[in-house]
């Protein structure tokens, strides 16, 4: 009886030994904080501040001060990587977008629904962002998800 109790727990001890070896875990650091925008629409030009910043999660919180309803569109290299479609004067809206180094650029165009309003050029000047290089993980923040 005490030979099979020792045999039984010697195999036990070198199946647990055994156990996640050959295995390989992928420890990717967390995201950085998303880092808030703030886009200011009105007559004359778009701002946004802060306008310099480093990659990672971006939410921009965007405000139509103008006299009529805007689009933002944020752009970079020609291409639209967000858009918040119309936005009425008055109006906020937020856009969540997680952007790589570059320069973008946010412009503006009528909220209209008609060719003739979407064929006509702003004359809203628009903002410039710089992104950086990558923001730090947010490994060591508490209260993050």
């Amino acid at each position: 009886m005490r030979r099979m109790t020792i045999g039984i727990l010697g195999c036990c001890a070198i199946t647990a030994a055994g156990c996640g070896s050959g295995s390989t875990f992928a420890n990717r650091p967390r995201p950085p904080i998303p880092v808030n925008l703030t886009v200011y629409i009105n007559d004359a030009r778009v701002s946004v501040s802060p306008d310099r910043l480093g990659a990672g999660p971006i939410v921009f919180i965007v405000t139509n001060q103008a006299s009529h309803a805007e689009n933002l569109q944020i752009q970079a290299s020609g291409q639209s990587v967000a858009d918040t479609g119309p936005i009425n004067p008055q109006a906020n809206a937020t856009v969540k977008v997680t952007v790589p180094p570059g320069t973008y650029t946010m412009t503006t165009n009528t909220g209209g629904a008609t060719d003739a309003a979407l064929a006509t050029a702003s004359t809203i000047q628009p903002a410039r962002l710089l992104i950086g290089p990558p923001r730090p993980s947010a490994k060591n923040e508490v209260l993050q998800p």
